[in-house]
């Protein structure tokens, strides 16, 4: 008897501590080098959505026009604004998604994984040339092949967050990779999104102040992991006919 109840308490304990899931991804398609032809789509099994395209007053650059990289040779899934963040001009972009809770529970948001990539202004793959030596950025690698980027992430309701990634997307100095993909994960302490409300986060990219040759730099991907928080019914429903199984069980 002793056993079981243990068993249980250890159950529900465990009901208040799940382990983060993802709870949505996020990837584009371009289809032109316009704002207007990029297709947002957004997978989630817990009802996480997002607008499937990008209006121009979600997106901002520093340079004029809210234009892409004009170049046919970035893969479609690349969003590549036209701003060249890396070199000594001080350029910004920066576009904002707002994520809505759609399904009928509580999220609990505990991290975001955004995914980046760098190029040059003709439209290749960025190589690894004329960087510094300094492997503590996301993809960042030893020796001097790195073209760090800041990219920060913004949150409706919490703190800026600012990651340096990597631009250069090979060892190679005089070629890149379209494979060369940076994951960085911004870290949050379970941040509620209620049933029914929204969020907006805002991805903003500028010069990294150890870096100043140029760098083009865009994104690939956005990943919203946490948990679903169950409702109160219906977990004390569950631990309760479990434990009721358990206790049936115990005296057969």
């Amino acid at each position: 008897m002793k056993k079981t109840l243990t068993i249980i308490t250890s159950l529900v304990l465990g009901t208040a501590v799940s382990q983060a899931a993802v709870l949505c991804t996020t990837t584009f398609n371009r289809t032109g080098t316009s704002l207007d032809t990029v297709t947002v789509n957004t997978v989630s099994d817990v009802g996480l959505s997002s607008p499937t395209s990008i209006s121009a007053s979600d997106f901002n650059k520093s340079t004029s026009g809210n234009d892409l990289l004009a170049s046919g040779s970035i893969p479609s899934s690349v969003f590549s604004p036209n701003s060249n963040v890396g070199n000594n001009q001080n350029n910004t972009w920066s576009v904002s998604f707002t994520f809505t809770n759609t399904g009928s529970q509580d999220m609990l948001i505990s991290s975001i994984d955004l995914s980046m990539i760098g190029f040059n202004g003709q439209g290749a793959a960025q190589n690894a040339g004329g960087g510094v030596a300094n492997n503590d950025y996301v993809g960042g690698a030893d020796g001097n092949l790195n073209k760090p980027i800041n990219i920060t992430l913004g949150m409706s309701g919490q703190e800026n967050q600012t990651l340096a990634y990597n631009g250069a997307t090979s060892t190679n100095v005089s070629t890149g990779s379209w494979s060369g993909i940076h994951t960085g994960s911004y870290e949050y302490e379970d941040v509620l999104l209620k049933a029914g409300e929204s969020m907006t986060l805002t991805v903003t990219a500028s010069k990294n102040e150890n870096y100043g040759s140029g760098c083009f730099i865009g994104l690939t991907g956005i990943q919203v992991n946490g948990e679903v928080v169950p409702e109160p019914a219906t977990a004390s429903l569950g631990i309760l006919g479990l434990a009721a199984l358990m206790m049936r069980r115990r005296r057969l």
